[in-house]
């Protein structure tokens, strides 16, 4: 039999192909590797004003004051006392003032507990939430 390439042309080929592949994706991978390092740096940066940002303090809600935020919400609560987990309170609400109702109350207090329950079908949430 006979050879028409020989190992040495082989070997040749090989590495001049290699060299030209490499020289070609060269730039692509710097420039990946630059957008990669400003990401990373971006997200250190994120990170270092999220540790220096002062949290709002939320104040602690007693059940006087918490009655009186709900009344101006138009929310007349059926009972609410205060337990060793914080101010509990139930009152009924219809589904479209839910989510105004978690928003107003989580910029102003914590809530530990919460559950809206509908067992008529009607949008007619029974709530049960815990604000710490």
């Amino acid at each position: 039999m006979r050879r028409y390439l020989s190992r040495r042309l082989v070997y040749i080929l090989f590495t001049g192909l290699t060299v030209l592949y490499l020289g070609y994706t060269l730039p692509t991978v710097g420039k990946v590797r630059d957008r990669v390092a400003s990401e990373y740096f971006k997200h250190k940066e994120f990170l270092l004003n999220l540790k220096l940002v002062k949290g709002k303090e939320k104040s602690v809600p007693t059940e006087s004051d918490l009655r009186e935020f709900l009344r101006n919400m138009g929310i007349e609560p059926e009972s609410l006392y205060s337990s060793d987990t914080g101010v509990e309170v139930k009152f009924e609400l219809s589904w479209k003032r839910l989510p105004e109702l978690v928003k107003r109350v989580e910029r102003r207090y914590r809530i530990v507990s919460f559950s809206a329950v509908d067992n008529t079908g009607k949008g007619l949430f029974k709530v049960r939430m815990v604000v710490e």
